[in-house]
């Protein structure tokens, strides 16, 4: 009989978010789910990373040069387990319940599913439609899969917030199977309400041109995947 038992670990990317880190790491640390929970500091300015450590999750610190990328400090928090599968999150999560992680964890456990998406709660559904129009559009931060998948991807693909338009096309390319769990009452803060109107906006608008070029070097390199 093999006893073995899968390792399950969760990898949080932070840019100073000490104001609500600490409520995303404690649900985490909590789920029976969850062999080992990792925060990536991604140079923050702030105490995000000395919240991560008092609470008791395994901190990484990367150099304060503004932030790799959130990209990257998936990549790093990956290298630094053992674990066959990796379950992200955001760290500015609102409404995270433990339920919310199995629903993540466990098609992957049973290996109905090679990577599982979660549908945040809000906009009245609008996500899942969108999801269904264009699965490349599937960009939530929440999500589970087997390593292989992420380490898959291409260097270039895995930066900023390329690396989940990414790994939608790598699974869809490859035909593996994904499903798209709906995580009742999950939401997040909005750019402009954490940064500021301004600041806020252009970190959006950032985004939005990161998810335009991504699409555009996807088109341009299938053969990469």
């Amino acid at each position: 009989m093999n006893s073995h038992k899968i390792k399950v670990a969760a990898v949080i990317s932070a840019l100073n978010e000490e104001a609500n880190v600490g409520n995303v790491l404690k649900v985490l640390l909590e789920s029976k789910n969850l062999d080992e929970v990792i925060l990536v500091d991604d140079g923050s300015i702030d105490k995000t990373a000395e919240i991560g450590e008092k609470i008791g999750a395994k901190v990484i610190r990367l150099p304060k040069k503004g932030g790799s990328g959130k990209g990257n400090a998936m990549k790093k928090g990956i290298e630094s387990t053992d674990a066959e599968i990796i379950v992200f999150f955001d760290a500015d999560l609102i409404g995270l319940k433990t339920e919310h992680i199995s629903r993540l964890v466990q098609p992957i456990l049973n290996g109905k599913a090679s990577m599982v998406v979660g549908v945040r709660d809000r906009y009245k559904g609008l996500p899942e439609i969108i999801i269904k129009i264009d699965p490349l559009l599937a960009i939530a931060g929440e999500r589970a899969m087997n390593r292989s998948v992420f380490e898959a991807i291409p260097e270039r693909f895995i930066q900023g917030f390329a690396v989940e338009t990414a790994l939608n096309y790598y699974c869809q390319k490859r035909n593996l199977k994904v499903f798209y769990s709906k995580l009742k009452g999950l939401d997040v803060i909005i750019k402009e309400k954490k940064w500021g109107f301004v600041k806020g906006f252009k970190n959006r608008l950032k985004m939005i041109w990161q998810l335009i070029k991504i699409r555009f070097l996807i088109i341009c390199s299938k053969k990469q995947f």
